[in-house]
């Protein structure tokens, strides 16, 4: 008797998700494909765990094509996260989108966020928006296109660099300055991430993340033809 067996890939277990230069937003509220449907992503399609995070570090060496695509995995604690260097804050070309996107965003479903990381120490970012609104954007590489006010983490550890206001106002010659640019504070997006929603690293196997990662084309060439922003 001829026995037909049939190899169906599963999604696996949840997988921390790294990359040289990490770009990410995380909405509250919003479902996989409802999100992709408000950000105009076509070719919407599913992959592994372990598929997903190898192409968010392979799309992010890609020079320009690396904002061709996203990845999505499933909600984890109601939070949506979109994965790709197209939502990425220090990206100037990008920069008004994403924040205007956020803003949109925030207005749709109460919380929207970007984020962007450097594991080769030269980036952090983060953007965070309530209810139509920019609480804080802060961009490392240009302290100048900073919007209001540091809060949570942020202001924790300004505040042991004894800077007691925001330091896009400091003086670049001045001490302080040159001791948080040094790294930052080590206030970097993924604590400021894991405090106010997401950190796509911390992900793993005992994360709750019902549901499949999903992969899909941004809408190019400039991610604006389609869906939410700009306004």
């Amino acid at each position: 008797m001829l026995v037909m067996v049939v190899v169906v890939e599963t999604p696996g277990s949840p997988l921390p998700i790294r990359a040289c230069w990490l770009s990410w937003i995380a909405v509250h509220g919003a479902g996989q494909a409802e999100l992709a449907a408000l950000l105009g992503l076509t070719g919407v399609r599913e992959t592994t765990w372990a598929e997903g995070a190898d192409l968010v570090d392979d799309v992010a060496h890609s020079g320009e094509e690396r904002f061709s695509t996203v990845v999505i995995p499933p909600p984890i604690n109601a939070w949506t996260l979109v994965i790709g260097a197209w939502v990425g804050l220090p990206y100037l070309e990008r920069t008004a989108y994403v924040t205007e996107l956020c803003r949109q965003l925030s207005a749709e479903f109460g919380r929207a966020h970007a984020y962007f990381h450097s594991e080769q120490n030269d980036g952090e970012a983060w953007l965070i928006a309530e209810d139509g609104r920019v609480v804080r954007r802060w961009i490392a590489e240009y302290p100048g296109l900073a919007l209001g006010e540091p809060f949570g983490v942020e202001r924790r550890l300004l505040d042991e660099f004894g800077i007691p206001g925001r330091p896009e106002d400091l003086d670049p010659e001045d001490d302080r300055a040159s001791s948080w640019g040094a790294s930052w504070g080590e206030c970097w997006a993924p604590v400021v991430a894991a405090e106010s929603s997401i950190d796509p690293r911390q992900i793993g196997p005992e994360t709750a993340a019902p549901g499949v990662v999903l992969v899909a084309d941004t809408p190019l060439p400039d991610g604006q033809s389609e869906g939410m922003a700009p306004s």
